[in-house]
Order: C-alpha cells, then structure tokens, then sequence
C-alpha cells in the first residue's frame, strides 16, 4: 500500500502559516571598509559596532528592505546595514589599483578598503596618506604646502583630529599581523639565469637591464652585468642549506621575514607627523595622517647569525626592530654594521688580514637570518678570498665610466667545513660618483648562496653617501 504525503505537506503548510513566512536566508560580503551596522533599519539608528571589508555575513532576505539589510554573523550577532555596502562575492584585491600604480584617472584606488582586505604596513601608510589628502582642510593643507621654505622656528602647527577607522587601523597593527603575500615580491633569482642574461648582449641595453632590475631592484645598470659575467663562482653542489626558505636575507626588515616564516610583527606608534628639514628640498611633513614616528619589530624574535672576519659564526636573537620615519641609513657597507666606514674603502680580504692581526674591531663579513638556531657546525667557517681579476671592457662601453668596474674579487664561505661553498661574496671595485676618493675602492658586494646545491642571488649591498 502507497504512503501518502499529502498530509505531511499539509502540515508544512500549516506550520509556515503559524509562523507567519519563511526566513531566506543569503550569504553576503561587506564591500565597505568600516561600515555602521544599526539597531534598526533607520539611518539615525543607534551604531552597534563596525564590519569591515570582506566580512561574510548572512542576510535575512524576508526582514530586509531596499535601503536596509538584516544580517547576522559571528556568535549569533546581528543589525542592520546599508544594503548598497554588501555584495554577493569576496572582493579582490587584484580589482584594486595600489598607490605605486594610481594615477589621477584611477576610480578604484581605495587604500583603507584593502587594508582591512589584507592589514599591512604599507597598506596602513596608503590608507593614513589618503586620509590626509581627502580630510584636511583646506586652510591647513594650504599652510602645510604652500612655502616650504619658511623660518624653521615659525613652521605651521600641524593639526590632526582622531578618525575611527584609522584609529582602529592602527590598533589592528598593534596587535601583530602575518604580512600578506606581495605582487612584488620575487624570490632570489638562480645564478645561471642571471648570468645568461649577462651573456646575452656584449653591452647589455634596456631590455636587459630592466629584465635584471626585476631580478633584483640593484641590478639595474650595465656595469654589474659586465663584471658579473667575467667571474666564475666555485661548484654548487648540496650542503649546509637545503632550501631557500630557510634564509632570511641581509635586508629583510620585520614585513618581509613575517611574510617568510609566517611569525607576526607590530607597530608602537611613538609621535604624530612633524616637520622635516632637508636643505636642496626645504622643509616637508613626514607622517601619515597623525601617525609620524613608530617603531616596528617582530612579536617573535628570530637568529642573527654574523659570520665574523675569522670564520666564527655568531648567533643572537634579534626582532629586526626599526624606527619608521627615521633616517635609518648608515654609512658603509651596511651588511657588516660599520657605524664609519672610512674612505678609501677597506677590500674584505684587507680587513681579514687585519682582522688575524688584531688590528681591527670584531667585524662581521655578512649576516643572514634563520628561524632557528644553526647546528652541525664544525668550528668555525672556512672563509677563502681569491686575488682580484682585472675586469675588461669592449669599445662600446666606454661611456659612462663611472657604472664600470676595474677588477672583481670571490670571497667563499663554507660553514660547516664540508669542502662545498655555502655562501660567495662577490666584491667589486670602482671609483663611483658617490665616492669622494679618486682611487678605485670597493664599492658593490653580490651575496650568493648555495640552497640545495644551486647558487642564488641572496641579497646586494653597494656602498653610497649614506649605505641606503
């Protein structure tokens, strides 16, 4: 015998007319970046709290009207919000033009939005300068811009009033983020691949050139294209290192090693924004709406390993803190943290002499960082520096001479005293436009290192006016 379900849906009719209608219920994304959710569907309505960008929220279809949505989310959390700040799908953050690519045409630059979609520093600077360019008035924009050359002592008063959201912003970095992934970001490019680039052309042009800038933001002039090609590196083969990963290079700040090894850092505001002086310029605002000064660290310290002069590797814990909007220059090849490197430049191989002397300070010839402390060293480092190689020049290079290196020399490092290479240092010579010396010097230093046993660009320093 047939069950009939007519009565089970009679039943169901019933209980929904009991009720009084069905709740639909639909899923939502916030697409404002700090949006009132109210008590009642009125504009005045009392504010229960803020959402932001890319929260996901359920909306209650049936209790929703044209202007107002019922949503909830969360424990069991619900209000009311502008419907027109909701969309049916996660916003991208490649919709969004950044501020290295806004232009004054651009209509979807929105910094405070992709800060709440992806929190990071650089997003928090973007969102803070939008705000001073959108909400300052004009009274004070006009004295904060219009003669940058006024009496110091009479310099405007800069006023800022508190915004909520940046506030939160800020908060939001206090507490410690992971730094997102970067478009910008490219991993140490391999040896070989370099150096076909180098080989490429006898005077590398801008193809070339731009094509080794993205490898590398130094790499960017002929000069160490030439040199470079000129040089073997000793034979990779397998060693201390088995990944990339594992290598913090010299110039990772707090964003870049919280992006690697996946460990928060944090900002403690320490002033607001203040007048700068700079003599060829005048004087200028440093800040970004009313955060100036802050300090920057990570909330997990990692090691500094140094490799001394005499071969001893040197491991401290260090959260790579920095003072964001201060001059954090130094003079000198800054990798070795000379507080004054004098001039003519000492070469790596002089120093290392003096240093078996006694004649010179406790000096490190890099640094590196790891996530964890080093082990299965044998003693100190092998540390071994070739005599330089005079470096040749076609007829075509002969412009632009100060982009041109006279003689290279490859400092090796092996660590763990296994016979393979664990780092090169390449040291080249030059008397630059930035140098105050007539003589050749050393002024440039490529830092490779043996990942797997293949050699990778790591990190490059050259000396400059102040090291930066």
């Amino acid at each position: 015998m047939k069950k009939s379900f007519v009565p089970a849906l009679l039943l169901a009719a019933g209980f929904l007319c009991d009720v009084g209608y069905a709740q639909v219920s639909e899923t939502r994304w916030v697409h404002g970046s700090w949006v009132n959710v109210r008590a009642r569907p009125e504009a005045n309505a009392e504010v229960l709290t803020h959402l932001v960008a890319n929260t996901q929220v359920q909306m209650d279809v049936t209790a929703s009207s044209s202007m107002f949505c019922a949503i909830t989310w969360g424990e069991d959390q619900h209000g009311f919000i502008a419907c027109n700040l909701l969309g049916d799908r996660a916003l991208r953050l490649e919709d969004f033009v950044d501020s290295y690519h806004r232009t004054s045409d651009s209509t979807n630059y929105f910094p405070a939005r992709t800060f709440w979609m992806a929190p990071s520093l650089s997003r928090l600077q973007d969102a803070g300068a939008y705000f001073q360019e959108t909400m300052l008035s004009p009274q004070q924009k006009a004295l904060e811009t219009a003669d940058s050359n006024f009496v110091w002592e009479k310099r405007p008063v800069l006023k800022r009033y508190p915004i909520p959201e940046f506030e939160a912003m800020k908060q939001r970095m206090m507490a410690g983020i992971i730094e997102p992934a970067s478009p910008y970001f490219q991993p140490p490019a391999p040896w070989e691949e370099l150096l076909k680039l180098a080989k490429s052309e006898e005077l590398p042009g801008k193809k070339t050139t731009e094509a080794t800038a993205r490898l590398h933001s130094s790499l960017f002039y002929p000069g160490v294209l030439v040199m470079l090609r000129q040089l073997d590196l000793p034979a990779a083969a397998p060693s201390y290192f088995k990944s990339l990963d594992e290598l913090g290079k010299p110039s990772a700040n707090p964003e870049e090693l919280s992006r690697q090894y996946q460990i928060s850092y944090a900002i403690k505001p320490v002033s607001g924004p203040y007048w700068n002086e700079y003599e060829p310029a005048g004087s200028y605002v440093i800040g970004w709406w009313d955060l100036g000064k802050a300090d920057v660290f990570l909330q997990k310290p990692v090691i500094k390993n140094l490799l001394m002069l005499d071969g001893r590797v040197k491991s401290i814990n260090s959260d790579l803190k920095y003072s964001l909007g201060v001059d954090n220059c130094k003079q000198g090849f800054r990798f070795i943290e000379s507080e004054d490197q004098p001039e003519p430049v000492k070469s790596l191989a002089q120093k290392r002499l003096e240093s078996l002397q006694a004649k010179t300070k406790d000096e490190a010839l890099l640094y590196f960082y790891t996530l964890g402390q080093l082990t299965r060293l044998q003693g100190p480092a092998k540390v071994t520096t070739q005599a330089p190689v005079k470096l040749q020049y076609d007829s075509k290079a002969k412009s632009n001479t100060h982009e041109h290196f006279s003689q290279a020399s490859i400092t090796s490092i092996d660590i763990d005293n296994d016979g393979v290479a664990d780092f090169v240092i390449v040291e080249a010579w030059h008397r630059g436009i930035m140098l105050d010396s007539a003589v050749h010097q050393p002024a440039y230093r490529v830092i490779f290192a043996n990942a797997g046993g293949r050699w990778y660009l790591f990190d490059i320093d050259q000396y400059l006016i102040c090291g930066c």
